[in-house]
């Protein structure tokens, strides 16, 4: 695991990044990855010093696969309640399925979802915009809707740390050049939308930037984002 900052961290090699949040109530896991993860991210924990049931809370940003693919089998190996944001819920519990504008989107979608199905997880508390999410020491809710329609962000203020999970990347996941991007449109439900929320994120005071794939911006995060919109 790499040491972000005091108490933030993130697995190694997961293929989507995964976040860890440290505070006096226990940890907070920041997504799971592809389904098949979980004894890989446990294994980093151990590293690290953490026991799974250490682990007594996982924030699911959005309901892709690669994000939210090992939630299961995290959640019955630690026993750790799941939070999400409310409009993502019914995805995540698998009550609705995600709907795209294109029908090459669809099938995109379909196989991956044949390759790598996403079991089915209980949100045990759904957020709300602007919501402080409990035990993680300040961070609060920002509803980033367009990658899927319950996409949402983690922000610090006074730390001025903003987790954007898929709202942005700090790389092309196709072609893997580095540099930061706004959601690609192959894998966003709502283009147009999520360009609102790059818009809504270059708003908030940000030195730190923890995107869901890609490297960690760790100086002048906002500058950057402010580009992508100016």
């Amino acid at each position: 695991m790499i040491t972000i900052q005091p108490n933030l961290l993130m697995f190694e090699n997961i293929i989507c990044n995964i976040y860890l949040l440290v505070s006096p109530e226990g940890l907070t896991m920041v997504d799971c990855g592809y389904a098949g993860k979980a004894d890989k991210i446990l294994a980093q924990l151990a590293q690290a010093g953490h026991a799974a049931k250490d682990i007594h809370q996982v924030v699911i940003t959005h309901a892709h696969n690669d994000h939210a693919g090992s939630a299961a089998e995290i959640i019955r190996r630690t026993g750790a309640k799941v939070l999400a944001y409310k409009d993502e819920v019914p995805y995540l519990e698998r009550t609705a399925t995600l709907a795209f504008k294109s029908r090459f989107q669809g099938m995109f979608f379909w196989l991956i979802e044949k390759i790598k199905p996403i079991p089915a997880v209980k949100v045990d508390l759904a957020l709300a915009q602007g919501e402080v999410i409990p035990a993680t020491g300040g961070y609060i809710v920002v509803h980033a809707p367009g990658h899927t329609p319950g996409s949402m962000c983690l922000y610090h203020a006074e730390r001025r740390i903003l987790i954007s999970s898929d709202a942005l990347f700090n790389m092309n996941p196709f072609t893997g050049k580095k540099g930061l991007i706004v959601p690609p449109g192959l894998v966003t439900a709502d283009l147009p939308q999520a360009l609102d929320s790059v818009r809504k994120l270059a708003g908030l005071e940000v030195e730190v930037l923890l995107c869901g794939h890609g490297d960690p911006i760790l100086e002048k995060a906002g500058e950057r984002i402010q580009k992508l919109v100016s």
